[in-house]
């Protein structure tokens, strides 16, 4: 009889662990990606950007053509770390210079970064909304074109920090896109895709290896975070396949922790600089 008695206690025991293991509802595949998406939106950073480039562009003559540019566009990205009083956000590389690939070609078909004749400089505004509708300013600390990643600082965004897994992901595996394509966004409304993943190839060779996910992509994309199910980030959405946007283009999650390192490092070493300038654009 006692260890009747026992063993019902145990069980109930059990039942009300299980119960009220909320937590567990971001850290286990067993609940799903609802309970998953809920909590890790918080991490969540839409980013809009605003660039003003200035060309100008010397002759064998000695004529001098000059060109401004004016673009408007918006991103993704995730909060992955702060120090004190900055908060870091990763999005893509391509957010953060138009030095990336060949964005300004859309614009002035003869520009040739290689050419000595022509000089570019950019400045750029970034603006960064949370979960909740906060905004803030944010400006580049580290990037790297050759994986696509970037990191923002912005002042501190009392908002959950998302860790970067450690593992690869599994080929035929599920996984999670928090984005906000065409700015599709608003607080507390961020859209939620999923898709497999599929492997990983270089796409360009002067690129690094990118991972290929089965997840719908659009402009504004750029930067987003893809999970796993416990909730880390094992990449960070890039580019569309071109001509079928339903396969996309990620930075790896080594990629993203070694510019994050690097990032933090910076921060560090002149942490009360880029704590001024931060203040400066966030008045």
């Amino acid at each position: 009889m006692k260890n009747a008695v026992a063993k019902l206690i145990l069980v109930f025991i059990m039942f009300l662990t299980f119960v009220g293991c909320s937590s567990c509802a971001t850290n286990s595949y067993f609940f799903g990606p609802g309970d998953l998406f809920r909590e890790k939106r918080k991490s969540f950073i839409k980013i809009d950007i605003y660039k003003t480039i200035h060309l100008t562009q010397t002759s064998t003559t000695n004529n001098v053509e000059k060109y401004e540019i004016y673009l408007r566009s918006s991103a993704s990205g995730f909060i992955v770390g702060r120090d004190r009083d900055v908060t870091l956000v990763a999005t893509s590389a391509h957010v953060c210079t138009v030095t990336f690939g060949d964005q300004i070609n859309y614009f002035i078909k003869e520009y040739s970064r290689n050419d000595p004749n022509w000089k570019l400089t950019e400045k750029g505004r970034y603006i960064l909304n949370d979960y909740k509708g906060n905004i803030y300013g944010a400006l580049p600390i580290k990037y790297d074109l050759k994986s696509d990643i970037c990191i923002l600082g912005t002042s501190k965004i009392p908002l959950p920090t998302l860790t970067i897994s450690r593992s690869t992901p599994l080929i035929g595996e599920k996984y999670y896109n928090i984005a906000a394509p065409m700015a599709l966004w608003s607080s507390k409304m961020i859209p939620l895709f999923d898709g497999y993943y599929l492997g990983a190839m270089k796409i360009r060779k002067d690129r690094k290896l990118s991972y290929v996910f089965s997840i719908p992509t659009k402009g504004g994309s750029s930067g987003s975070p893809i999970l796993n199910g416990y909730g880390e980030v094992v990449g960070a959405i890039h580019s569309a396949y071109r001509g079928f946007e339903n396969l996309c283009m990620a930075t790896t999650n080594d990629q993203i922790s070694s510019i994050r390192q690097q990032a933090m490092k910076k921060l560090l070493k002149d942490y009360k600089k880029y704590k001024l300038i931060i203040d400066m654009i966030n008045i």
